[in-house]
């Protein structure tokens, strides 16, 4: 009935502390993998790229949000700023 279990005289803490071991470095493998995949298409972008203007930030003089586009038009960097941050060619007006 207990034979899922190891019995006293097979249970190891040397062999238990691996195991645990091993599993967090996959954790942090998988973590890794899953943030560069985002990270990626950042560093691809460069100057004279065009690139969509997300309106997360941008409050215009609408009722309510849900009414509000999600993305503007695409626009033209100029300069990178940081990380993921842009200098981006707009209209005038």
């Amino acid at each position: 009935m207990w034979t899922k279990f190891p019995k006293l005289e097979e249970f190891s803490l040397q062999r238990s502390w691996e195991e645990v071991t091993k599993a967090i470095d996959i954790a942090k493998e998988t973590m890794k993998r899953q943030y560069n995949k985002k990270k990626w298409n950042i560093q691809r972008l460069k100057e004279g790229d065009n690139i969509w203007l997300e309106a997360k930030n941008i409050h215009p003089n609408r009722p309510l949000k849900k009414l509000d586009q999600k993305w503007y038009r695409s626009f033209k960097i100029l300069k990178t700023i940081g990380q993921g941050a842009f200098q981006l060619k707009l209209l005038e007006g």
